[in-house]
């Protein structure tokens, strides 16, 4: 009996143990699937379907997914750098997820494949992320190489360049040695890393006598320039006028009759009729590259200007006191006085100005306007620059 007892015990106690393993068995979780992603990049003469091919992709299934993309895409509007994931599933032998990713657009395409093999697709817009980048330099050779050694890229050079364009000539007047300092934020596409937008916050460049800064704000009426530490706009306009003229003897034109050649040419500026001894002042900030008697100009002085202008001066009586080449001017600075030098009838200021290599009809030119922050807006400029300027000033 003791025996028996004993044999239904064990046998009680191992059915109980089996149970409860088959128990922990049970609650085990199913292993997780990790789904296997290719990629591919496009190059130039790539299209969608030789692509396709290189990946594990079924025939049939390549059919379905180009089927399906068509609908959402121009397929053959490829370009190289775009490029595709696939998902594929480790459990069912089949794709799961298509994701296009066009290199130039905020927007990817996405076909997913239920387990019933239907296929859904989607517009979806990328997701974007915002740095900030904080850098200084010294110029050796060039703003742009310097800059570029810096790793800041390109489309922030030119923004940094055409910021002060209208304070400094970035091809001529740089000098190894000076310093620059720039304050940005760029925008980027999180899947693509493309830039989608880049903005300079603030920017500071110093030459060894003068120091410029540049700090982006928007006024109270939503218009955004870059501005000094004065809460002056940068990009200063010309002066309407060089004199205070009594009135145009002579319009741009390209068929004028001249008073004393008596013969028909272009005159490509503008003859302000004043009294002998006006003064005469220089337009915008630049530099002198001519201050001398000039054929039919008579007495002549030639100023160039950021960002490609020039201006000229004839007919003067004399010129300003210390205007010679290579002195630097500023707006309104009085720079010569009205004549009758050289080929003229009476006195009056002809004046010219020239981008690049074309006369312009001044008249008609339209200028960046001068802009000086007031009021409530000066207030809010004076609170906004302090950290940026600190910041500028630490780097």
């Amino acid at each position: 009996m003791k025996k028996f007892l004993s044999c239904v015990i064990l046998i009680f106690f191992i059915f109980a143990g089996c149970s409860k393993k088959q128990e922990q068995v049970t609650e085990q979780q199913p292993v997780e699937e990790i789904p296997e992603v290719e990629t591919f990049v496009f190059y130039q003469g790539t299209n969608f379907n030789d692509l396709l091919h290189k990946s594990k992709l079924q025939p049939s299934e390549i059919t379905e997914i180009l089927a399906e993309l068509k609908k959402m895409v121009n397929i053959n509007n490829c370009k190289p750098n775009d490029f595709y994931e696939v998902t594929y599933s480790t459990v069912v032998p089949s794709w799961q997820n298509f994701k296009y990713f066009p290199s130039s657009e905020l927007f990817f395409y996405e076909l997913t494949k239920s387990t019933d093999n239907i296929i859904n697709g989607q517009k979806i817009q990328l997701e974007t992320t915002k740095n900030r980048y904080e850098i200084s330099g010294t110029i050796e050779n060039s703003l742009w190489n310097s800059m570029a050694a810096e790793n800041i890229s390109p489309n922030i050079i030119i923004s940094f360049a055409n910021m002060f364009a209208w304070q400094f000539d970035f091809l001529t007047d740089t000098r190894n040695g000076d310093k620059f300092k720039i304050i940005y934020e760029t925008e980027t596409l999180t899947k693509t890393q493309n830039i989608i937008s880049a903005k300079i916050l603030a920017g500071q460049y110093k030459t060894a006598t003068h120091t410029f800064n540049a700090i982006a704000f928007k006024d109270s009426k939503g218009y955004e320039n870059y501005f000094d530490e004065n809460g002056k706009s940068i990009k200063s306009s010309f002066l309407k006028a060089p004199l205070q003229f009594k009135r145009i003897s002579s319009y741009f034109t390209k068929a004028r009759f001249h008073p004393i050649l008596k013969y028909y040419r272009p005159h490509e500026g503008i003859d302000y009729a004043a009294p002998t001894g006006t003064p005469v002042s220089a337009i915008g900030d630049g530099v002198v590259i001519k201050s001398q008697k000039s054929g039919g100009y008579g007495n002549l002085v030639i100023i160039k200007h950021p960002n490609g202008y020039s201006t000229y001066y004839g007919h003067l009586s004399k010129y300003g006191r210390g205007i010679k080449k290579g002195v630097r001017v500023k707006q309104g600075q009085v720079i010569g006085y009205v004549g009758a030098t050289g080929l003229a009838t009476g006195p009056h200021l002809d004046f010219r100005i020239q981008l690049n290599v074309k006369f312009l009809n001044f008249l008609k030119l339209k200028t960046p306007p001068n802009i000086t922050l007031k009021g409530q807006d000066k207030i809010k400029f004076d609170e906004y620059k302090t950290e940026l300027l600190q910041k500028l000033n630490n780097l």
